[in-house]
């Protein structure tokens, strides 16, 4: 069974699940909204199908709706949101057809290595947990929330603190912990990206659903001490050893050949009879040379510099430009 004809199933099969407290009437209005959402989705729009079906669900609270709710999130880009409502579908409408099921398991699969989660740890009970301005729930937070790479903001309110604010970087396959300390001085609003707040990495945990296995993400861990994971840097610093090296050497066969130039043919010669311009042209290769590998060393010298700043570091680099001088070699007859 495909993914959209399961959209469709869902609808035709909400009438076995009866949630406490609803009405006929409520069941039979949900389910024209899941007809009307599914429609829109097999024509592509899935805001408009997303939109339906949440409203069918708070009209009516079975838990079969949230594998539409999954199915439309995950075709708008909601990754996070489309895993949330699959993994509510699977948790709680174990009485829906294996097909759907199946779809769900397998959505869930592709979507876990693509996402991250955040556990969040916070006082006192019943605080208001939002991540990136949306409402994700109350303390205590039993289970992590997914969420998509990258940066976010979570916020914790209550009526018996300030609130408390935590920037973070989520990475695909990893699971942050946040401790949203109580009675934090309320933060000001930043106007610069705001570095990432200090977290404890731990793996995702082991696969709630036991009629599936989904194949756990390789956690990277991030070498600890300045000189470590530096691999760029110490190569140009490596470069800048050579060509300084290299130039230091270039330099002193030039001067040799030049003092040696001078003392037979040159003005500190007795007879000065001047040099041929083949010698003249030997101490100038060696001079060329030498400001060739000075001006290398300079630009190695440099790059080990900006690398050293900003290499292991999760920073967006502007256009740069500027210039460096090196030394030159002078040679004059």
């Amino acid at each position: 069974m495909t993914m959209n004809a399961a959209a469709l199933l869902v609808a035709a099969l909400l009438a076995q699940t009866s949630p406490m407290n609803a009405s006929p009437e409520a069941k039979s209005k949900a389910k024209t909204m899941l007809n009307e959402g599914s429609a829109l989705y097999q024509l592509g729009d899935y805001a408009g199908a997303l939109e339906k079906f949440n409203q069918a669900h708070a009209t009516y609270a079975s838990p079969k709706i949230w594998f539409n709710i999954g199915q439309a999130n995950r075709d708008l880009g909601r990754l996070d949101d489309a895993m949330a409502a699959f993994e509510k579908f699977l948790i709680g409408a174990s009485d829906a057809s294996p097909e759907a099921i199946a779809d769900a398991q397998k959505a869930v699969a592709e979507l876990k290595p693509k996402l991250g989660q955040v556990r969040i740890e916070c006082q006192p009970a019943g605080t208001e947990v939002n991540i990136d301005g949306k409402v994700v729930g109350q303390a205590p937070l039993l289970e992590p929330i997914w969420a998509m790479p990258g940066r976010h903001q979570i916020t914790a309110l209550s009526t018996e603190t300030s609130p408390v604010v935590e920037t973070v970087n989520v990475v695909a396959g990893e699971e942050i912990l946040v401790d949203l300390k109580p009675n934090a001085v309320p933060v000001a609003v930043q106007t610069e990206t705001p570095a990432p707040a200090t977290a404890i990495r731990l793996p995702l945990k082991e696969n709630p659903y036991e009629d599936f296995s989904v194949a756990q993400p390789k956690i990277h861990k991030q070498p600890a001490g300045w000189w470590l994971g530096r691999k760029w840097t110490w190569a140009a610093a490596g470069s800048t050893v050579v060509f300084a090296t290299t130039a230091t050497i270039a330099g002193a066969m030039m001067q040799s050949k030049f003092d040696s130039l001078r003392s037979s043919c040159g003005r500190a010669s007795p007879t000065h009879t001047g040099c041929g311009k083949s010698d003249i042209d030997s101490v100038n290769s060696r001079k060329d040379i030498a400001n060739v590998f000075w001006g290398l060393t300079a630009a190695a010298a440099v790059t080990t510099g900006a690398l050293f700043h900003f290499e292991g570091r999760a920073v967006t680099v502007a256009p740069m430009a500027g210039e460096a001088t090196g030394v030159l070699a002078l040679v004059r007859y």
